[in-house]
């Protein structure tokens, strides 16, 4: 706690647990707050001076956003307990739990009215967008009506004004996120902040200040201003000169340094004696959701305050570097000096192997003011060399800046690291990413209800106009469940766009894929006589604090001559790659290498020599060597080894296509379930036909047509000539599996 003024801030809490959402009983006596331990959400309850929090809650799903009643005698929160976000009553003179909004969809942010009889909170508007509006619920009648709605993202967080009257929220009605008030019963907003960047969480005072966060900064800053609003004028920052903490605490300051002794960026999870993580001030402290590890980028450089003890610090740079650590003790009021060396496990860029990520996205609603040169030194930490910042709609709302695509790389970019702004396309069966564009291809989304985009727009149309700007065009996390039969695989329009001629790339690693059924259908697509480069593409929120860094996962593309943003295309344009999630491999099939072809005289059998050369921060389990989709030859990963290599021989008789994969389980310089990586092919062609699969024909022939029902089922809005040229459309990729 902090006086309003500003000046010392006091700790009341201490670890191992994480605490947020703080509230303060109206009666100033106690402070309820959410509590994050061990993974685990619950609310939990600690006198205004300080202490180990009480937990009020120990379900093992979330429990958290707790809000006080005008009493101080009870709490409302919002619970996963049933599947759903709920809104639950905890009443504190007797521990008993009531369900108080309980719906399909979430019910969320609930607040209680200053005379406690009405309850207000987020919850969803039938045939609308977003997560809702603010309802108000009567709790002596259970009356309730929708008092405000518009197109949030989980960030309105209703606030009632001392008189009861009015509720101030946060709106992104105008592009960003500011402090609004609108009456309860309904009617016009008004708008109390006017910023660029975003205002979040508000808290109204019983003598009327709010008090509320920004990012206008980077960093979230604390800040207050009168009820009426106004502009930068009327804010007033809330100074922390000081902190006292409830344990003894040293001072560290470290270096971090690559194999020449240069500061080098990076990323880093630093854990203290209590079992906590912590990020010096002003950085980003972030959490990879998958495997709940904290983290934070530095320049290379970190300097920061400590609780007394031993302290454990793991530095890591992308998937070519070996992690560097330590354990050091820091003594009370001592101030200790370190550094940390990277050392390389591996460099591709000397055989032309450039790592680069087909798909992150840098604003995403997240809290951070992430600006591009934030995300830019976070591509340096990884060691991304080159980076598509896809901008797109999530509903009908940008996430992006609309200056940020301006057809060439981003002036920040050096020789050695690239980023390039462009757009992915979120139609209804499926998203699209267009790397290179040179200007936006509108309108950015399809086939979402009860918006100017209802009406389906096929994939491929989209590809065609990146083709005609000089980009290409993609298949973003591709399948997410286990394919089985066709009808598992028809929500995606992927086997459509291709027969018709479309698709450059196609994401065989992905966070918010499954790659064992992303890369079956690959595997059918090859078969059909079809080419696509296999690639990797994170699909991270680089400003959402809980969510994996860029370069999670990769493209690693094989350039000819000088590299460039338009040579990193061009090679991933001819299948000159591998995708993956943290291991390297090198494939050569008698000396060629993914996207060649090996042509052979004659029709007789010949024996292939296949090399596969494997690099790895994680533990693997095998190497699989792939012909025309299946296994043919396995070896398992020799234990405790970073770095290896597969060698054995095939019989080729015909025409056929040649990839490897590695497996292996999950790890923590992972950011995903477990280690996966797979190449494009080397094509082998002996003469005569091309290798076909009928059977792999037959199943995606089958996966259109179940597609097919799914979109006449779905009928979206469509206009009759669009109608006739989507038909038309899926009848001739028909035609092409037949």
């Amino acid at each position: 706690k902090v006086p309003v003024a500003g000046g010392e801030a006091v700790a009341l809490t201490e670890g191992p647990a994480y605490h947020f959402e703080p509230s303060w009983s109206p009666d100033g006596k106690f402070i309820a707050l959410s509590m994050d331990l061990n993974g685990n959400l619950d609310i939990g309850i600690i006198s205004a001076e300080g202490g180990t929090p009480r937990r009020l809650t120990t379900h093992r799903q979330v429990d958290v956003q707790p809000a006080w009643t005008p009493d101080s005698q009870a709490l409302y929160f919002t619970t996963a307990r049933h599947g759903n976000l709920d809104i639950y009553r905890l009443d504190l003179t007797n521990y008993s739990e009531t369900p108080v909004v309980k719906a399909p969809g979430h019910q969320i942010h609930p607040a209680v009215s200053p005379d406690g009889n009405r309850l207000a909170y987020i919850s969803p508007v039938t045939g609308r967008l977003g997560p809702g509006g603010i309802w108000i619920k009567d709790l002596t009648s259970d009356k309730q009506q929708l008092s405000h709605y518009e197109e949030t993202n989980y960030r309105s967080q209703p606030s009632w004004t001392p008189d009861g009257q009015s509720l101030i929220f946060v709106s992104d009605a105008a592009g960003s996120n500011d402090l609004t008030i609108v009456p309860s019963l309904g009617g016009s907003t008004v708008r109390l902040t006017f910023d660029r960047m975003d205002e979040f969480a508000p808290s109204v005072s019983l003598q009327g200040s709010i008090a509320f966060v920004s990012n206008r900064s980077g960093p979230t800053e604390l800040l207050t201003l009168p009820i009426g609003g106004g502009s930068f004028v009327a804010w007033s920052q809330v100074p922390i000169v000081s902190r006292k903490s409830r344990f003894p605490t040293g001072h560290l300051q470290a270096r971090i340094v690559d194999s020449r002794g240069r500061t080098t960026p990076s990323r880093v999870q630093l854990v203290a004696s209590d079992g906590r993580s912590y990020a010096p001030e002003g950085s980003f402290h972030r959490v990879s959701s998958l495997n709940e590890t904290h983290y934070f980028h530095t320049r290379g450089t970190i300097d920061l305050e400590l609780p007394a003890g031993p302290a454990t610090i793991e530095v890591f740079k992308g998937f070519e570097y070996l992690p560097a650590s330590t354990q050091i003790t820091i003594p009370a009021g001592s101030n200790i000096q370190t550094t940390l060396r990277l050392n390389r496990l591996v460099d591709p860029t000397t055989q032309g192997w450039y790592s680069g990520d087909t798909h992150i996205h840098d604003l995403h609603e997240g809290r951070f003011g992430l600006t591009s040169e934030d995300l830019f030194y976070q591509l340096q930490a990884e060691d991304l060399h080159v980076t598509n910042s896809l901008i797109h709609m999530d509903g009908t709302k940008l996430m992006g800046r609309w200056e940020d695509l301006t057809g060439k790389v981003h002036p920040l970019s050096n020789p050695e690291y690239i980023l390039y702004y462009s757009q992915e396309f979120r139609g209804g069966f499926g998203h699209v990413g267009l790397l290179g564009l040179k200007q936006f291809i509108m309108p950015l989304i399809a086939g979402v209800h009860n918006t100017p985009y209802w009406a389906d727009d096929l994939n491929a149309h989209y590809i065609d106009q990146s083709h005609k700007q000089g980009g290409l065009g993609g298949f973003l996390h591709p399948y997410n469940s286990p394919i089985l039969e066709p009808k598992d695989a028809s929500g995606s329009e992927i086997p459509v766009d291709v027969a018709l001629g479309f698709g450059d790339f196609y994401d065989v690693v992905c966070m918010a894929s499954d790659e064992f059924a992303s890369s079956k259908i690959y595997g059918k697509l090859l078969n059909c006589g079809f080419r696509l480069a296999a690639t990797g593409g994170s699909d991270n929120f680089s400003n959402v604090w809980r969510d994996p860094p860029p370069g999670s996962a990769r493209t690693y593309a094989r350039i000819d001559g000088p590299f460039s943003y338009r040579s990193w295309l061009r090679a991933i344009q001819a299948n000159r790659t591998f995708g993956t999630n943290g291991p390297l491999l090198f494939l050569s099939v008698k000396g060629k290498e993914p996207g060649d072809t090996l042509r052979l005289n004659g029709t007789e059998e010949s024996i292939l020599p296949v090399e596969v050369q494997v690099s790895s921060l994680s533990p693997l389990e095998k190497v699989d060597i792939l012909m025309n989709g299946k296994v043919v030859h396995t070896t398992s990963a020799p234990p405790r080894q970073n770095k290896f290599k597969v060698s054995t021989y095939l019989p080729v008789s015909r025409n056929s296509w040649i990839a490897a994969r590695v497996v292996g389980p999950g790890h923590r310089t992972l950011a995903d379930h477990y280690a996966f990586a797979q190449t494009s092919p080397v094509y082998v062609s002996t003469g005569g036909e091309d290798f076909r699969s009928s059977e792999d024909a037959l199943f995606l022939l089958q996966v259109v047509q179940a597609f097919w029902e799914r979109v006449r089922k779905r009928n979206s809005g469509r206009n009759d000539v669009k109608w006739e040229t989507y038909r038309r459309a899926i009848e001739k990729a028909m035609n092409v599996y037949r």
